[in-house]
């Protein structure tokens, strides 16, 4: 039974390579989270796994990818196999990327479109950020952090 615990980036990141390199032809969160298990000390849920965007992400593109382009298991030399990993590791890689611009540029619309109703101006959108004066005392700020 999965444990409540949170994820290290290492964990996200092992479990994301995992998908990346799935050696089989086809891909389940049932067969990820038993493998997820070598990594994690004990089997995840799909819900554990699936919360962590980064984890969707790569298991969708992975999905899709091996839909749209299926492994194909020829017999291949040493430096060719290690060649191919590399190539479908990449094309993976490639393929949440994909995915995580789609998102950025759906949410970039919100945004330039929130933008607009509220009369925003491209000047208004550049202005910098406020500074942040380090160097002010802790005694000389509230309870919420503001400067008295």
């Amino acid at each position: 039974m999965a444990r409540n615990r949170v994820f290290t980036d290492y964990d996200i990141e092992a479990i994301i390579t995992l998908i990346r390199d799935w050696p089989k032809e086809t891909i389940a969160w049932r067969e990820v989270c038993d493998k997820a298990n070598s990594i994690l000390g004990y089997t995840p849920s799909r819900q554990g796994l699936s919360q962590h965007e980064k984890i969707l992400i790569a298991f969708q593109a992975r999905k899709r990818n091996l839909h749209v382009q299926p492994q194909k298991s020829a017999p291949t030399p040493s430096s060719l196999a290690i060649a191919a990993q590399r190539i479908s590791r990449l094309q993976s890689e490639n393929s949440e990327l994909e995915l995580q611009i789609k998102k950025l540029r759906h949410r970039f619309r919100i945004w330039q479109y929130n933008a607009h109703a509220r009369n925003m101006t491209e000047a208004d959108l550049d202005r910098l950020l406020p500074i942040i004066d380090k160097e002010v005392a802790a005694s000389e700020k509230d309870e919420y952090g503001r400067v008295k």
